[in-house]
């Protein structure tokens, strides 16, 4: 594992998380601490998954049995950078737009589902709007009727409050 300084491209991120997590023999130890004092990426690697162990030993079993992971821990885990995912995803929409054309220069219309599909869609929220409507101008009468009565039930509640007070000052 020691490595010169221009060969640190070939580490062993394994054996730094075997470090970490004290499952190395004495021989293989020795080798990857003396590799660590010669890479500062597999030093900062070491010291982050040091950080992770830590915080992995120091849970109560009751915490890891029901499932839960403390913020501390979940924001101590290695995630890929920004860049790295952003790679990912525009290699996924080219190979969405690579099958796509593969499917249109076999004949095969994959568009053409996607639009009935957009199209019934459409027609679903196109009668439930219509429903709507019908029910509304069904149940409008109705509601204009139950507003009236109780604005004419608010006045003769306002009234009685406002004569009621009027004979008590008086």
């Amino acid at each position: 594992m020691s490595l010169p300084r221009d060969r640190c491209h070939e580490c062993d991120p394994e054996a730094v998380f075997d470090l970490a997590d004290g499952g190395l023999g004495p021989a293989r130890k020795r080798e990857v601490r003396d590799h660590l004092e010669e890479c500062p990426g597999c030093k900062d690697l070491y010291g982050r998954e040091l950080g992770l162990s830590r915080s992995l030993c120091s849970l109560e079993y009751a915490e890891i049995k029901s499932g839960y992971i403390p913020r501390s821990v979940a924001m101590a885990l290695p995630t890929r950078r920004l860049s790295a995912r952003f790679m990912w995803t525009l290699l996924a929409a080219a190979l969405l737009v690579i099958s796509l054309l593969a499917l249109e220069l076999h004949r095969s219309d994959p568009i053409a589902p996607m639009v009935d599909f957009l199209g019934m869609f459409w027609g679903f929220l196109a009668g439930a709007a219509d429903v709507a409507r019908a029910s509304l101008a069904t149940a409008a009468p109705v509601l204009l009727v139950a507003l009236g009565v109780g604005a004419a039930l608010d006045l003769i509640i306002a009234a009685a409050v406002f004569t009621a007070l009027r004979f008590r000052r008086a």
